[in-house]
């Protein structure tokens, strides 16, 4: 997409997670990624200015309910509470972190999993 130009900084607050996003990005031959771990919500106070924010945030998992229905089953209102409000704190970071006076305007893509009203259209909302 970016044919190798400008940077890409990825971001994943969960440090076992960072081996799989390193090998992923190599094998895809991409070679202009800062890969980084902190907490989304301290980001910006690390890093801002970008021009584009990518915000695939951690949510309760329910709209993948149909390749593995015991998802149902393990979570309740409680977890989905607490994704929602994580979202909102990442998603205030995103806008914290976008520059709006660059060339694209600072654009923001909020992405989730779920089909939760409180995890999508309540957390953009909010922002």
């Amino acid at each position: 997409l970016m044919k190798n130009t400008g940077t890409l900084f990825s971001n994943d607050a969960n440090p076992k997670r960072l081996k799989g996003l390193v090998g992923n990005i190599q094998r895809m031959g991409v070679r202009n990624t800062v890969v980084t771990n902190y907490d989304g919500r301290v980001f910006p106070r690390v890093l801002n200015g970008f021009d584009r924010v990518l915000l695939d945030a951690p949510c309760s998992g329910l709209g993948v309910i149909s390749k593995d229905p015991s998802v149902r089953l393990q979570k309740d209102e409680g977890d989905v509470q607490r994704c929602s409000t994580l979202q909102k704190e990442l998603i205030l970071a995103a806008i914290d972190a976008v520059d709006a006076g660059s060339k694209s305007g600072g654009v923001i893509v909020f992405s989730t999993c779920t089909i939760t009203v409180e995890e999508n259209e309540a957390t953009v909302d909010y922002a």
